[in-house]
This record gives structure tokens, C-alpha cells and sequence, in this order.
């Protein structure tokens, strides 16, 4: 028996050898169909899903409605972009600057450093774990598969961020 997925995706992309291409910084929504291929006359119906993005989390929603599992989000994290910034009042001849990743950046802060991570594709691996019974042998049988989202880092969603971040006032 072997798990197959479909999809539907709405994307600045679409993948090709993984279950979709996104951009990073995009919002996305993809809708993946869950089947497994009949053996000799046994057909198999899917009976449960469960969904784990594993690493690094980013703001997807995931729901399952068998045997449909949708993807809502935007990928963002995942790069190392380093930010280094001084408090509100502070310069670095006052205090020691503060290097952080995207995910740990306050607000507010006087940022005036960026090493932009320029690594052009990651990957989002998600742990697709199903169930499904046979028409003839009623027989309940568990697999895990990988699905995985390839995500283009286009380098514009950084320039986006900084654009829109609010800086301290000093």
C-alpha cells in the first residue's frame, strides 16, 4: 500500500518533486488529499490524520478533515537572519549590542545591523501520520509519511520587515 497526496494550492508557486512551492513572507493557503492506492481487489478508506510540522514553527494552521488536510499561513522563519540592535537611549559605545534572530527581536529597538541569511530554498517537513482500513480485510493499519514544502527565500520579505518595524526613538 502506498499514501498519496494531492493538491490544491493558491501560491506564487507550485512544486514540482515536493507537495508545493511557496515563497517566503507569502500567505498561502493549500489543500493536500490523502489516499492510499488499492492492492489487488482490497480498496482502503482513510480513517484518521494527524499532522506535526516538525523543527522550526511559523504561523501555519493546519486542519483535518479526512481525508483532507489544508495548510493556512506564511512561512517566514527558518533562515538564520542575525539583527543586531542597542536599546531605546543606548548606542554601542554605551552598551554591548544585542545580536538576535528574527524570531526573538523586540519591538522598539534602535536595530543597525542585518546579516540577511541568503540561502535561497529551506525546506518545512511536516510528520503526516494515517489511518486507514481495508474494504475486505477491515483491518485498521498506521503509517507515517513526510510531506514536505519547499520555501523560496526571494529576499524581499526582510526588506518588507524593516520597513515596517518600529524603531526606538533614540
Amino acid at each position: 500500500m502506498t499514501i498519496e497526496f494531492s493538491t490544491t494550492q493558491t501560491s506564487a508557486y507550485s512544486g514540482s518533486a515536493v507537495q508545493g512551492t511557496f515563497t517566503r513572507g507569502v500567505g498561502f493557503t493549500q489543500s493536500v488529499v490523502v489516499s492510499v492506492t488499492p492492492v489487488e481487489e482490497e480498496e482502503f478508506s482513510v480513517t484518521d490524520i494527524s499532522v506535526v510540522l516538525l523543527g522550526e514553527q511559523d504561523p501555519i494552521t493546519i486542519t483535518v478533515d479526512e481525508p483532507v488536510i489544508t495548510f493556512d499561513g506564511t512561512y517566514f522563519s527558518g533562515w538564520d537572519d542575525v539583527f543586531t540592535y542597542v536599546p531605546v537611549g543606548e548606542s554601542d559605545r554605551t552598551t554591548d549590542p544585542i545580536e538576535v534572530t528574527l524570531n526573538d527581536l523586540p519591538g522598539g529597538q534602535n536595530l543597525y545591523d542585518l546579516d540577511q541569511d541568503q540561502q535561497h530554498f529551506i525546506s518545512r517537513i511536516y510528520e503526516v501520520t494515517v489511518t486507514y482500513t481495508g474494504n475486505v480485510s477491515q483491518e485498521a493499519t498506521t503509517e507515517t509519511v513526510d510531506l514536505v514544502h519547499e520555501v523560496f527565500n526571494d529576499l524581499e520579505s526582510i526588506r518588507s520587515f524593516m520597513g515596517n518595524y518600529e524603531y526606538g526613538g533614540g
